[in-house]
C-alpha cells in the first residue's frame, strides 16, 4: 500500500475550514460574553449606563474586557441586596419589639410582672381573671371588668367595736 501525500491545496482547504470553525466558535464565545456581561450587570445595577458600559468593555477588549469586568463588577446582585436589607430590617424590628424594662433597660419577657433585675413593676394582674394587663389600663380587655389599681392602697374598712357599759368604775372619774 502506497500512501499518498495530500497536496498543498488540500491541506490549505482543511486548515481554512478549521480556521473558519474556530473563528465562528470564538465569535460565538465573544458574543455570548458580551450578552452575559450585559445581563449580569443588569442583575447588579439599575443604571442603564453601567449596563451598557459593561457590555461595551467586554466587546472592545475581548480577552481583557471580561477580566476587567469581573474585577470591577458589584459584589452582590440587586436581589441579594434586597434580601439582605429585608433580613436587617427584620432583625431591627425584632430588636425593637423586644420589651425593655423601664427601670434598668434590660430585655424582659412579655409575660413578666416584675423585672427580675431591678424589681420594677412591668405589668399587673386583673383581680377578676388574673390576666396580665398594662400598668396604665383601668379596664381588663379579657374579662371586661374594672379593676382596682394595685398601686392605690386602700385600707380595709375597720369595724368599730360597739362600746358596752362597763360595771367597773372608770379610773379617771374617781
Amino acid at each position: 500500500m502506497l500512501m499518498t501525500v495530500p497536496s498543498l491545496e488540500t491541506i490549505i482547504s482543511y486548515l481554512s475550514i478549521a480556521a473558519a470553525i474556530l473563528g465562528a466558535l470564538l465569535a460565538a464565545l465573544w458574543l455570548s460574553l458580551i450578552i452575559w456581561a450585559f445581563r449580569d450587570m443588569r442583575l447588579r445595577s439599575r443604571d442603564p449606563f453601567a449596563q451598557l458600559l459593561a457590555a461595551l468593555l467586554v466587546a472592545a477588549l475581548p480577552g481583557a474586557g471580561i477580566l476587567i469586568y469581573l474585577i470591577l463588577r458589584p459584589p452582590e446582585t440587586l436581589a441579594e441586596a434586597y434580601e439582605r436589607a429585608l433580613e436587617e430590617e427584620a432583625l431591627l424590628q425584632e430588636i425593637e419589639e423586644r420589651p425593655a424594662c423601664p427601670g434598668c433597660s434590660r430585655t424582659v419577657n412579655v409575660n413578666w410582672i416584675l423585672c427580675p433585675h431591678c424589681h420594677t413593676r412591668l405589668k399587673k394582674a386583673c383581680p377578676d381573671c388574673n390576666a396580665l394587663m398594662e400598668l396604665n389600663w383601668n379596664l381588663c380587655p379579657y374579662c371586661g371588668n374594672h379593676h382596682v389599681d394595685p398601686y392605690k392602697i386602700e385600707s380595709p374598712p375597720t369595724a368599730v367595736a360597739p362600746t358596752t357599759p362597763s360595771t367597773e368604775p372608770d379610773p379617771i372619774e374617781t
